[in-house]
């Protein structure tokens, strides 16, 4: 039977694969939005060459506002994925009957990553604002027909075209940027739970929302000090999505880590009460 803590930490990895649901609806619809501004345009615009500067102009200003509204929605997103970050920690360390009084971690990490998932959505935007203007570049130089534009770009956002791409990288984007920054507030905030609880480790976990890479699978169940890295692939992780990996190891993963202490695993929390001032 599994114990208080592994129940705890199911729960909370479960409520964690959540944490950028929001923030992916909220990104689709201000795409969604974009479209229809676009095809609006399209539609009022006379399939002429001429026409090709008003397009252009209106695919970029699109486009910017996409970019401009889903940074901020996704800061948000990213804020609440921080201060689900330090709960796993202190539910955790609660569930195993530790009281620990932690101060505040540091912010200035949680806003650099905020300041770099804007940076990646702003390119974002101004990559796909290029790819629409040239559909219909080509459409109206009479390299494809308007039919051929229409189904490139697409009708819809799960249409097999532009904008369907472009949801797809929105999506990932917006998983992996609140994953990371949730994992990053976790470490912060073991960091700072190790230092008045003695012999606190850290224990990597996958979560279930997707199959694991082969190489997370088997760093299933490691444990490392805090301020120590797991190998995972091959490359030492301070923790799941940490920028110092490489993309290949760090993109798409559904990993995470929780405290850990031997015996956790196999004691109630009422035969493990400890108290940490």
């Amino acid at each position: 039977m599994a114990s208080k803590y592994e129940k705890k930490v199911q729960q909370l990895i479960a409520k964690a694969e959540s944490v950028g649901d929001k923030p992916v609806s909220q990104a689709v619809r201000q795409l969604d939005a974009a479209r229809k501004r676009i095809a609006a345009t399209v539609g009022q615009t006379d399939w002429q060459l001429y026409s090709l500067p008003k397009l252009k102009t209106a695919i970029e200003s699109a486009m910017a506002e996409f970019a401009a509204k889903y940074s901020v929605e996704l800061k948000a997103g990213q804020k609440n994925a921080w201060a689900f970050g330090e709960e796993m920690v202190d539910q955790t360390l609660k569930t195993v009957g530790i009281s620990a009084v932690l101060p505040a971690i540091d912010t200035t990490l949680m806003v650099a990553m905020q300041n770099y998932s804007g940076s990646l959505i702003k390119s974002l935007g101004a990559d796909a604002a290029g790819k629409i203007y040239n559909e219909f570049a080509m459409g109206l130089m009479g390299e494809k027909t308007p039919f051929e534009v229409m189904q490139a770009v697409g009708n819809n956002l799960t249409d097999k075209g532009i904008f369907s791409s472009i949801a797809a990288r929105a999506e990932t984007i917006t998983r992996q940027e609140c994953g990371r920054i949730l994992e990053a507030a976790s470490q912060a905030r073991m960091a700072e739970a190790a230092k008045v609880v003695p012999g606190l480790k850290k224990q990597w976990k996958h979560g279930v929302s997707r199959v694991p890479r082969m190489s997370h699978m088997a760093a299933v169940d490691q444990v490392r000090d805090i301020d120590k890295p797991f190998n995972v692939g091959g490359e030492e992780l301070m923790y799941p999505r940490d920028p110092a990996g490489s993309p290949g190891n760090t993109i798409n993963c559904s990993c995470y880590t929780v405290p850990f202490m031997d015996g956790w695993q196999s004691t109630s929390a009422e035969g493990s009460k400890s108290q940490a001032a």
